[in-house]
């Protein structure tokens, strides 16, 4: 599940995959609606990761978005996979703390549509003179801090990701009679953005199985100025939200 400010994001962040692995052996897995995650840990203190995406209808926060129900845009699509790699290492004598960092690399796309759409003339048919279109290339490094206990976990995490942008394409009748926003919205094809991506994650219920939520924003680190007419950022998804079902497996938990 994912909320969102309007219902054109060509760049919507994933979850944020927090393990807190242990030691060796040790399995975690997550899945939600929106995102699937697993981690394993190779030693007590190297873990390997997957995650992945996929975007069918988010949640957003204004009334545009669809016309059957108001708080739900249908319109997005798209989603990604990543691989990554890194250090994790239980901290005192208790173990219960952990510090995690990780590395990896991603690839995905999203399509919309633009907002001009729910206004369209009965003359024009079909989606795709308003669909907005991008893919991208994506590398992240996120550390971590968290406490791990058998009932409750909870952690703080930033990402830190940067995005190539690659085709970008916009419907004939996106923006009809404002070039200046097409313009903008094409710098974004062959374009790298940093982002900062500060999360909270919060994990209750079991030793094996426990319900998770996690917080996440998403900062653009580039400011295009008042003077460069629309900004790129309207592009991008700022705050989501996840909840799901997480498991967890490793000799610890049976201590």
């Amino acid at each position: 599940m994912a909320f969102i400010a309007c219902n054109r994001n060509i760049y919507v962040p994933n979850q944020i995959n927090v393990p807190l692995l242990k030691e060796k052996g040790e399995v975690k897995a997550s899945v939600s609606l929106s995102d699937w995650q697993a981690a394993y840990a190779v030693t007590d203190n190297f873990a390997v990761m997957a995650n992945g995406q996929y975007i069918s209808r988010l949640i957003t926060l204004d009334g545009d978005a669809g016309d059957d129900d108001p708080f739900v845009d249908p319109n997005t699509r798209g989603g990604l996979f990543e691989l990554g790699a890194g250090y994790t290492k239980a901290i005192g004598v208790s173990k219960k703390a952990v510090f995690e960092v990780y590395g990896g690399y991603g690839f995905g796309g999203f399509r919309t549509l633009e907002g001009a759409y729910l206004y369209k003339p009965d003359s024009v048919q079909g989606y795709d003179a308003y669909r907005l279109r991008a893919k991208f290339h994506k590398f992240f490094i996120q550390p971590s801090f968290g406490l791990s206990h058998k009932v409750v976990e909870v952690a703080f995490s930033t990402r830190f990701s940067l995005v190539n942008f690659n085709n970008v394409s916009s419907g004939t009748q996106a923006w009809e009679g404002d070039p200046n926003m097409r313009t903008d919205f094409q710098r974004l094809d062959g374009k790298v953005v940093g982002f900062m991506e500060p999360a909270a994650t919060v994990r209750v219920g079991f030793k094996h199985i426990k319900w998770f939520w996690q917080l996440r924003a998403s900062v653009p680190l580039r400011s295009d100025g008042v003077e460069a007419g629309p900004t790129l950022n309207e592009y991008f998804q700022p705050f989501s939200f996840n909840t799901g079902i997480s498991l967890n497996f490793g000799k610890w938990l049976k201590d």
